[in-house]
Order: C-alpha cells, then sequence, then structure tokens
C-alpha cells in the first residue's frame, strides 16, 4: 500500500511539472461582400493579455474589470491594428466595436468598413507571438455561407487567401 501512494505520488508531481497551459487566440472574420464590410471578432485569455502588456508596456490592466478595459482600450486598439491585419494592397484599418468579459476570456469586436476584396490577399496574426514561443491563432474566415480555417504560430505568421479557394 505504501509503495502505492509513493508511486502515486509521484505521478501526480510529475504531472503538475510538465503539464503546460494552452495558448491560444480565436479569431472569426465574416465578410459581408454585398454591404463592403467584415466583423471581426478576437477570443484570448484575460491572463495572457494582463501578462503581454505588463510584459509590452510595464502596464497593470486588470481585464476582470471593465472600466480597466475601457480605460486602455486605445493601447489594446493599438496592439490589435499591429498584430492582426488584412492587406488588400494596403493594411486595412480595424475599427473598434465593443468589448465583452467571459469567465477566462474576452471578446474583442472590431469591423473593416468599404472594403472590395482581392482575388487574393494576405491576412497575418502574431497576436501573443511577442509572449509565447507556442502560441497557437485559430481563425476561421466566412464569405457568405462558405467558412475555411487557418491556423497561425511562430513558423507560420501570414496567410495568402484566395477567394477563389473557397
Amino acid at each position: 500500500m505504501f509503495i502505492i501512494k509513493i508511486c502515486l505520488l509521484i505521478f501526480i508531481k510529475s504531472c503538475i511539472h510538465f503539464s503546460h497551459p494552452v495558448h491560444v487566440s480565436v479569431t472569426n472574420v465574416d465578410y459581408c461582400p454585398d454591404d463592403l464590410k467584415m466583423e471581426i471578432s478576437i477570443k484570448v485569455f484575460k491572463k495572457d493579455m494582463q501578462l503581454l502588456f505588463a510584459h509590452l508596456d510595464q502596464v497593470n490592466i486588470d481585464f476582470e474589470k471593465m472600466e480597466e478595459v475601457e480605460k486602455n482600450q486605445e493601447r489594446i486598439n493599438s496592439y490589435f491594428q499591429n498584430h492582426f491585419y488584412i492587406d488588400n494592397n494596403d493594411r486595412c484599418e480595424l475599427i473598434f466595436k465593443e468589448v465583452e468579459l467571459d469567465n477566462e476570456w474576452i471578446w474583442f469586436y472590431y469591423k473593416i468598413e468599404n472594403i472590395e476584396l482581392k482575388k487574393e490577399f494576405e491576412i497575418a496574426n502574431t497576436i501573443l507571438l511577442d509572449l509565447y514561443f507556442d502560441q497557437k491563432n485559430m481563425m476561421i474566415f466566412s464569405i457568405e455561407e462558405i467558412e475555411k480555417g487557418y491556423m497561425f504560430n511562430l513558423k507560420k505568421t501570414k496567410q495568402l487567401v484566395s477567394l477563389d479557394g473557397l
């Protein structure tokens, strides 16, 4: 019985020692060609965002409090403008819409207006890659009823999207 307890204790400690948090973001991009607009939502862990701004700007933003997020919204928007962009000849400007807090997540909503996508355009996503080398950024691009998923990471930060390929 003693041996079983020791083995169990070693197993639990090794699981804790070797466990690894998941570093992931989820972005949805919905393009409406009839309205020439794009709706973008970016979902990230609150703790990752807090650590990001402490690391980059030495600023402590409490992402549990909406007033703290709103007070720093310009800083947050600037970060996303530099780390998620659509290049359709030129970089498209993200226009902030709103933010939503969830238990562990925070959602940022943006839009791009007056955008007529070329047949091929580039999307770059480096969200949180300046914080975590193992960060994975999932993106779902949808146009009308068609959806396509993409994965971004440290080795693949850009994706050429072809509307013909959807």
